[in-house]
């Protein structure tokens, strides 16, 4: 299904993960959620780099009240049964998923991507966002790589804070690695862009990800909302509570719902 002319991949997880996980050629992997979509509507060279990806899988419970609205074929009935739509989203999640696709999180499919580099002795290779002003980023830099290895033990990675003036010189230190998955950590937009500046010059990279602040939730520099929240597709609203800068988080859970909607609405 086409969102703002960017067409979703239709997609049952296990499928998914079987086929990436084979390294028999390279693949992109953007996850979009509502936020990186409504950001398209006014950025073309966004548009562009996310068509670029070999998969798009839907991430964010937003996708799927647009999924509903856009397979409305009666153009009144779409808005007499948003409540409906929502109804589905909290209590009808299979439905959903059988109607349409798996809801693919980035999260979770970090978590399992690395978990199976651990297993099957495969090196990966994380870039994180170079910002030295924040110094909260900063900290947690620092310590990435002893709490990833704490967590997960026998994985093999190297990590590397992506900055501008070293870029060559880490392109070939990733060059020369075994490495055969690769993470850009770099945020919206500039880790797609990083995902297609460099895959060409990384043949040995056969599993590019771009995954924006899923780490910070697997190595817990965030706390994951517990498992009743996620089953719930509330993971949106522990994040509100507990977390900081509530009127930003505010603000995105605003355009993730329900500007994405109304523009969803506008645009049927």
């Amino acid at each position: 299904m086409k969102i703002f002319n960017i067409n979703l991949d239709r997609l049952k997880y296990k499928d998914f993960f079987r086929k990436i996980t084979k390294f028999e050629k390279q693949n992109i992997v953007f996850t979009p959620n509502p936020e990186i979509l409504l950001k398209t509507k006014s950025d073309k060279e966004f548009w562009d780099l996310l068509k670029e990806s070999d998969f798009l899988t839907p991430d964010g419970i937003g996708l799927y009240i647009a999924f509903q609205i856009l397979a409305e074929k009666n153009t009144l009935f779409k808005y007499i049964k948003l409540p409906y739509y929502f109804f589905n989203l909290f209590f009808r999640r299979q439905y959903l998923y059988k109607q349409f696709w798996d809801r693919i999180c980035g999260s979770d499919l970090t978590k399992d991507v690395l978990q199976f580099a651990q297993k099957n002795k495969i090196k990966i290779t994380i870039i994180d966002l170079y910002n030295p002003t924040d110094t909260k980023k900063v900290e947690s830099q620092e310590i990435f790589s002893d709490t990833l290895k704490s967590k997960f033990p026998e994985l093999t990675f190297d990590y590397f804070i992506y900055n501008p003036e070293h870029k060559d010189s880490i392109l070939k230190k990733i060059q020369k690695s075994e490495s055969k998955v690769l993470f850009s950590t770099l945020g919206m937009k500039k880790q797609e862009e990083s995902v297609i500046e460099i895959i060409g010059k990384c043949k040995n990279i056969k599993l590019w990800l771009g995954i924006w602040s899923s780490f910070d939730y697997i190595i817990w520099f965030q706390k994951r909302a517990p498992t009743l929240f996620r089953k719930l597709w509330l993971e949106w609203l522990y994040r509100l509570i507990t977390g900081p800068r509530k009127i930003d988080r505010l603000k995105r859970i605003w355009n993730a719902i329900f500007i994405f909607t109304y523009t969803i609405l506008r645009e049927k």
